[in-house]
């Protein structure tokens, strides 16, 4: 049976997992999803109506991302808009995280019930956090990488089994939450929903470099949506440009000179705290991730 793996990852944590993924089903393809969107959405310069579904042609259809802000990202919630699933005969989700409760599989799948389609299977697995401006971000240490690791190919051992026998699966989504107040908790959650799909994709002052830039390039490069333009060496996050939050230039600065500031007053959250990208992905790997290689 064919099966397509389609991947958002920011800093590689996603990357690995679909790759695992891709190791242990036959006649599996990795596709990512970022590449599909750049293609799709330059294509109304081609007269290709952006309306009309992908279709799909493959028997099992996995999605792998990350969670932001306790929900599904705003780039793979565009994906699911534009495609056809309706032919496929099973689908999984696995959404990797820092450890924080994660609901965004219920969203996915008021998406797939206007395709009368649920997701079959889902997953979520526990990796180093990537948010640098949360308080409780920490730079794993490599015994500490090495324990997230070995969880980690456990989890994916476990989930291929259940996955090879197309079996029915909900993973356990909690983890830690705001408040002990289930209420506020649930306002808080809807609140960054709220703002990931429609107030904050197209931010300009919520990135900026600090003086340990020395112009390099990278996070141009490696920018998803290609927000990220360099201007007198240094670099200009457009404002007509959605932002992916994949947190990719954040995390792959050289010099960790890009920072992260509130957008109500101007305090940094991430100076002193140090970067994560997943010690198995490269610069090269997020390039990669905008490209759409032939079969």
């Amino acid at each position: 049976m064919t099966t397509k793996i389609y991947y958002f990852s920011g800093t590689g944590n996603s990357l690995y997992v679909a790759k695992e993924l891709a190791l242990g089903i036959p006649d599996s393809k990795l596709i990512p999803i970022v590449a599909i969107l750049n293609k799709r959405l330059n294509s109304s310069m081609n007269r290709v109506k952006l309306e009309e579904k992908i279709k799909i042609s493959a028997e099992n259809i996995g999605f792998v991302f990350p969670c932001h802000g306790l929900a599904t990202p705003y780039p793979v919630i565009t994906f699911l808009k534009m495609i056809d699933i309706r032919s496929s005969k099973y689908l999984f989700a696995f959404a990797t995280r820092g450890g924080t409760i994660f609901h965004g599989f219920k969203y996915i799948n008021k998406f797939l019930a206007k395709q009368n389609r649920q997701l079959d299977a889902t997953f979520v697995v526990n990796m180093g956090m990537n948010d640098p401006k949360l308080k409780e971000f920490d730079i794993p240490t490599k015994e500490e990488l090495n324990l997230i690791e070995l969880n980690v190919k456990h989890k994916i051992e476990n989930s291929l089994k259940i996955i090879r026998n197309q079996e029915k699966y909900e993973d356990n989504v909690e983890g830690e939450t705001f408040t002990r107040y289930k209420w506020i908790n649930y306002l808080l959650e809807k609140l960054i929903i709220f703002a990931l799909y429609h107030i904050a994709k197209g931010v300009k002052k919520y990135f900026y470099v600090d003086s340990k830039c020395i112009g390099c390039g990278i996070c141009e490069k490696i920018c998803l949506s290609n927000k990220i333009k360099m201007k007198d060496d240094k670099p200009y996050w457009q404002s007509d440009v959605d932002c992916y939050f994949c947190y990719g230039c954040l995390n792959f600065c050289p010099n960790e000179a890009i920072q992260i500031h509130s957008q109500f007053y101007m305090k940094s959250y991430t100076t002193e705290k140090g970067r994560y990208p997943h010690p198995y992905a490269s610069v090269q790997d997020m390039i990669d991730q905008k490209l759409l290689k032939k079969s």
